[in-house]
């Protein structure tokens, strides 16, 4: 009779039976309310503005801002783009004078040519960056590292750096763009204030002095990228685009020739290629660009041109002709005197004394390629850059020189320039470069 009863009740009430465990699971209301209440709090806060932004705006900030996904109009210029853009349009030259950043690279036994041409075109208000690759012996890497440490002038200033990883570097390779992009990493990395990315070689010397150089990229715009180029076209799309090669230098540790495989690839659809020479000077815009590659353009440029034969004659030329924000930037010349041999132009000729006026008459800051002590770099010394200690004079160097004293041991203003023959020579290449007939070749 009992258990009827509680049949019963329980048909009556079928909730009963649970409602001990309703009322316990009661509890997780109080966390869910004070939940809420957090959450309503903090997205008013964030509406009425109570919380700071991460970072000021007075602060340094990297020369790409984040994007920030709460701002939604383009229009209004807050995505890296609109930032981009700003700063390309930017025609008149900053009222601070240009600082220049250089590698200067070499291989086995060139340790005294790469000193010689630092020297040569030191100037304490640049960045200099030194790479010897891996096919040279460690002692010869430790002695231009030392002899770098030991100098007294860059010891004070402190703007010269010998890369500590060697890397081995093919010519006709990829390793040499990967150790031109290392080099630019760390110049950026290390140095905040620089305006031209310019790489040269231990058998590259100037022909005019850095304050001719200086003096007259003061007067430029800080958009232009001197980049000789030229648009792979009809039977050299066969022989340049479509071999496929292989670096010996990405997995040897000792140098060779670049290995060619017997497949081809076909010609990309999505970008245009081009070519030109390896010898550059880049703004320091679009050499960020190349690092960071916010839009992943010169990432895949980069593996493309992983296996193309002569991969540093067409990396940054690819690159800056299909980007729209860089290509107007262009100026098709690699501000170098280099003379080919006849037939069929493919390699450059040692330069003597024999084409000392033709270097003259070319106007161009710099020349390659010399051998080693070649006689020829005595008379530039003397006869175009007035050279008769470490460096190139400058108004930089206000010491006396008494007695066979170095001038450049006291130094004065770096901002301070004494322009010389070097940069009215230099000055009418820069107005024929920059001449509406001639900027017309640009990228096309």
């Amino acid at each position: 009779m009992k258990k009827l009863c509680k049949k019963l009740v329980f048909m009556r009430n079928p909730l009963s039976r649970h409602s001990n465990r309703v009322f316990n699971d009661s509890k997780w209301i109080i966390p869910f309310l004070a939940s809420l209440l957090v959450s309503i709090t903090l997205i008013f806060s964030a509406i009425f503005g109570v919380f700071k932004a991460p970072y000021d705006r007075d602060h340094h900030q990297l020369p790409f801002d984040i994007i920030s996904f709460a701002k939604t109009d383009v229009s209004n210029g807050y995505f890296v783009e609109s930032s981009l853009n700003k700063v390309l349009n930017t025609n008149s030259s900053s009222f601070e004078p240009p600082r220049l950043a250089y590698l200067i690279s070499g291989t086995k036994g060139d340790s005294h040519r790469m000193l010689r041409t630092l020297q040569v075109i030191y100037h304490p208000r640049n960045q200099y960056v030194l790479h010897l690759d891996l096919e040279a012996p460690p002692r010869e890497r430790l002695e231009l590292a030392n002899a770098v440490k030991n100098d007294p002038t860059f010891a004070v200033v402190e703007n010269v750096r010998v890369m500590a990883q060697s890397n081995l570097v093919t010519y006709k390779g990829p390793t040499m763009i990967a150790s031109t992009l290392q080099a630019i990493a760390i110049l950026l990395k290390e140095s905040l204030v620089w305006d031209w990315f310019i790489n040269l070689s231990a058998s590259d010397y100037p022909l005019v002095t850095q304050d001719d150089l200086l003096h007259v990229f003061s007067n430029l715009s800080r958009n232009l990228n001197f980049i000789e180029h030229m648009q792979i076209t009809g039977w050299k799309l066969n022989q340049r685009a479509r071999p496929i090669i292989v670096d010996p230098g990405l997995y040897l540790s000792k140098k060779s020739d670049i290995a060619w495989t017997t497949q081809r690839r076909s010609l990309p659809t999505s970008f245009k290629l081009f070519t030109g020479s390896a010898w550059v000077a880049l703004t320091r815009t679009f050499a960020e660009y190349c690092i960071w590659g916010w839009d992943n353009f010169p990432r895949t440029i980069l593996m493309y041109y992983t296996n193309f034969i002569s991969s540093p004659e067409g990396y940054f030329h690819t690159v800056i002709c299909n980007t729209n924000e860089f290509c107007s930037t262009a100026i098709s010349h690699d501000l170098h005197y280099i003379a080919w041999d006849t037939p069929p132009k493919q390699h450059p000729i040692s330069l003597s004394m024999k084409d000392f006026d033709k270097m003259v008459k070319s106007n161009a800051p710099f020349a390659r390629k010399f051998h080693k002590n070649d006689p020829v770099l005595d008379k530039i010394d003397k006869e175009l850059l007035g050279r008769t200690g470490r460096f190139a004079p400058g108004a930089w160097c206000i010491g006396s020189s008494e007695g066979g004293a170095d001038p450049c041991s006291v130094q004065g203003d770096d901002s301070v320039f004494r322009p010389g023959p070097g940069a009215e020579r230099l000055q009418r290449l820069v107005n024929t470069l920059l001449s509406e007939e001639f900027r017309k070749k640009q990228c096309s």
